[in-house]
């Protein structure tokens, strides 16, 4: 016998305190839904019901079962439905990018890393933080991040240098001069960058870089692309950014004077990550996002 389906016989009974009632809840015929209910009993060694012209009551073994029938059937669904969560997951390259990238980099990434693994890609933007522990937990196949990073248990590719331009305030005197911006004409502006916390490494390294290049920074902090295109615009901070699609009317690009200061990344997945994926990603990467 099918035990789910009867114990729900059961419980819609139990609920209706009436065969007709639950037959028509049920969308049956109440003969074999009195039926069922007897081949349950049959097969617990116990009544459930006691039966009158008015209805049904429970009996009290039917009183005790009844709860354990209900966490059963309750179990059974979440069973199914965690089953069908893992199956579409199975379909699914789920793809991490980090947002300093920009939405067009990231949506081509999430499309090539799909078309190597022969399946459709979700993608997810975030920090690298988040990113990384996405991976590292397995709810993100692989995930492009900044380097350098602490990568937990995940695995990584090449570490890849993405060339950045120098955002700056239309406003600002350094606009007004054609040509690479030396980041010294800056020193009245913040920088405006990812808060610590997104890629503690990163964030360290690159106000060290700067500083070493007689450059000291004040970080404003910017948890998005969209903020820090907003301090910039507002004349509050420069920024160096990797997405080539990063601006507004407000905003000038320019290149930096000296050496350059790229964007490092890197492709992070776990060992299951379909074949190709990765190289696919780095190939993208070093393609120019």
């Amino acid at each position: 016998m099918n035990l789910l389906r009867h114990l729900e016989f059961f419980m819609t009974v139990a609920e209706e305190r009436h065969f007709g009632h639950a037959a028509r809840r049920l969308g049956m015929a109440q003969p074999p839904l009195s039926q069922g209910v007897r081949r349950l009993e049959t097969r617990l060694g116990v009544a459930l019901f006691d039966r009158g012209p008015g209805g049904v009551t429970l009996t009290p073994a039917g009183r005790d079962l009844l709860p354990r029938a209900r966490a059963l059937i309750e179990d059974a669904g979440a069973l199914d439905r965690a089953a069908r969560r893992h199956a579409e997951a199975a379909q699914v390259l789920r793809v991490g990018v980090v947002a300093d990238l920009g939405p067009r980099a990231c949506a081509r990434l999430a499309a090539r890393a799909g078309r190597a693994a022969g399946r459709r890609a979700s993608l997810t933007g975030g920090s690298t933080v988040a990113l990384v522990d996405a991976v590292s937990v397995g709810t993100l196949d692989v995930a492009v991040v900044a380097h350098p990073a602490v990568l937990e248990s995940t695995r990584a590719g090449p570490v890849i240098a993405l060339p950045t331009a120098v955002l700056l305030p239309a406003g600002h005197p350094a606009a007004g001069h054609p040509g690479p911006v030396p980041l010294r004409t800056l020193r009245d502006l913040d920088l405006a960058t990812a808060p610590r916390t997104h890629a503690p490494a990163v964030h360290d390294l690159l106000l060290d870089t700067l500083e070493t290049r007689g450059r000291p920074v004040r970080a404003a902090e910017a948890p998005d692309p969209a903020a820090v295109l907003t301090l910039v615009a507002t004349g509050a901070a420069f920024a160096l950014t990797p997405d080539p699609d990063l601006g507004t009317d407000a905003v000038v690009r320019r290149a930096a004077a000296g050496d350059p200061v790229p964007f490092r990344v890197r492709v992070v997945h776990r060992d299951d990550t379909p074949p190709g994926v990765v190289d696919a990603l780095a190939a993208t990467l070093r393609e120019g996002t």
